[in-house]
């Protein structure tokens, strides 16, 4: 755990009802163990592509399409979130579940790498989340740091996997490898000079950072 059950509990009790098509969505990915990001991070991504008005957002890994929903629903009016996700049926998930809620229009799904898709798009983005394969999340950083504009916010999830990585070893879920890579990519990003950037103990816990 990353936070204590008592203030897991209060943060649960705080939480809104979600909506119908969010409710299923979330039990979907509970019932089939799909990994989509819990309210707390949907709603600090929601929050962050607000607070800045974005309009263009690139997303690495769609899985059903939760993240891209609450990214979705933040955009300023024109906005656009390009989503990579490599697994088909995921994929038409979550095309499915954006139509129902209202906002495919703003969601350009692309069932391919993100490693090499990154590469066909032209930047400025406003802002980033990475949630895709975590052994590609500096391949991943490599493509998306050229793209992202000066005040650009890029979020990462999973960075404390349940809190192995401040233990340093793997705790039966994570490996240590995994764990190894994580720590890695931590130090990585938040010594690079082009970004400005800290760690949150937030779902999974959620590294945020902002481009120079």
């Amino acid at each position: 755990m990353i936070v204590t059950d008592a203030v897991s509990s209060y943060l649960a009790g705080l939480r809104p009802e979600p909506d119908p098509v969010l409710a299923e969505m979330q039990a979907q990915g509970e019932r089939e163990r799909i990994p989509i990001v819990g309210p707390e991070t949907g709603m600090l991504l929601h929050v962050l592509a607000a607070v800045g008005g974005a309009t263009r957002v690139v997303e690495v890994g769609t899985a059903i399409g939760v993240s891209t929903l609450y990214l979705a629903r933040a955009l300023a009016p024109g906005g656009t979130v390009v989503s990579f996700e490599i697994d088909e049926a995921r994929h038409a998930a979550a095309r499915e579940y954006l139509g129902r809620a209202g906002v495919l229009d703003r969601a350009d799904l692309r069932l391919e790498d993100a490693r090499t898709g990154l590469a066909s798009l032209a930047g400025p983005f406003e802002m980033a989340f990475i949630d895709g394969v975590k052994a590609q999340y500096s391949e991943y950083l490599d493509e998306l740091l050229p793209l992202l504009g000066s005040g650009a916010v890029l979020a990462v999830d999973n960075v404390l996997m349940s809190g192995s990585v401040a233990e340093g070893k793997g705790d039966g879920h994570w490996s240590d490898e995994q764990v190894a890579g994580a720590r890695a990519f931590n130090r990585r990003l938040l010594g690079d000079e082009r970004l400005t950037g800290t760690v949150t103990p937030v779902g999974d816990g959620v590294l945020v950072a902002v481009a120079r």
